[in-house]
């Protein structure tokens, strides 16, 4: 029972850790490369990895995947790697750099 209840305990530690969740990563991808292409990205086996918060502001958190997006009548996709630095703003998860 005492381990049952230190799993339950790290598990409640790390949900409420206050990073980013993979649903809010790609929330804010997609806002993000909205503002900077005025086109709507569609991402598949968008895959997140550890965000971790550094000395900046936010949780810079590694993403890997493929980005679609409709050029004209043209269907285009892209390797999307990189680092994004996601932060909290008025309640919001936004895009606040890249690395």
């Amino acid at each position: 029972m005492k381990k049952l209840w230190m799993v339950s305990a790290a598990v409640l530690l790390a949900a409420c850790s206050g990073g980013p969740g993979s649903g809010d990563v790609e929330k804010a991808l997609t806002a993000y490369f909205k503002e900077a292409t005025g086109t709507t990205m569609t991402f598949e086996r968008l895959k997140v990895g550890e965000c971790s918060r550094g000395d900046s502001p936010g949780y810079a958190c590694s993403v890997t995947g493929t980005a679609r997006y409709q050029l004209g009548t043209r269907t285009e996709q892209q390797q999307l790697v990189g680092t994004f630095v996601i932060d909290k703003v008025d309640g919001t998860w936004i895009v606040v750099d890249r690395r």
